[in-house]
């Protein structure tokens, strides 16, 4: 529940499971892997919700589906508006799912970090989702991942971008958006 996913608790996040020993670990774990108070049976963590960021969750969650819903707008308005560019390939929605838009990521075909700098002097914010692929990490190198082609991941990690999609967004920044990517995309 950070603050850039589609609801927040300004940090956080739950896990849900219909399976009561994968639940008993969990909680487990997210308390100091106690058994009971004082007693650690296993190493745990801090994973608590504060009682304020539990309302704030709650309230934000009356709102997830008005949010949901402004991001798809906001998306389908970007795919609109960016079908047909040429060298830059558009989030999919399969037939049967409803994709809630977290995150607006593209394809950049070409030199994406040129791209983005030119949105970023447009006044565009945008991310990089995720810039090093995992076997790339150093806690994997260690492990000899590094070591291993996964050209795909690699591809991948050099073009995406993620374009703002959020629910604050109104046509008017959707519009400069459109025009700022289209501009960024021509110039790279």
């Amino acid at each position: 529940f950070y603050p850039t996913k589609n609801i927040t608790t300004a940090e956080g996040g739950m896990v849900t499971t219909p399976d009561d020993e994968v639940a008993d670990k969990v909680r487990l774990l997210r308390q100091h892997g106690a058994v009971q108070r004082y007693r650690h049976d296993v190493l745990g963590y801090n994973f608590r919700l504060t009682d304020l960021a539990a309302a704030i969750g709650r309230a934000q969650l009356a709102k997830l589906d008005r949010f949901n819903e402004t991001r798809r707008r906001n998306a389908s308005a970007l795919t609109s508006g960016l079908a047909g560019l040429a060298g830059v390939t558009l989030p999919l929605e399969r037939q049967g799912h409803r994709h809630v838009y977290h995150q607006y990521t593209v394809l950049i075909k070409g030199n994406r970090d040129q791209v983005q700098k030119r949105l970023r002097e447009l006044g565009v914010d945008t991310a990089v989702h995720y810039p090093l692929p995992v076997h790339r990490q150093p806690l994997y190198l260690d492990l000899g991942y590094g070591a291993i082609s996964m050209p795909v991941a690699e591809r991948l990690a050099e073009q995406v971008l993620s374009l703002p999609v959020h629910p604050g967004l109104v046509d008017g920044d959707l519009e400069r958006i459109i025009s700022a990517v289209r501009e960024a995309v021509a110039t790279a």
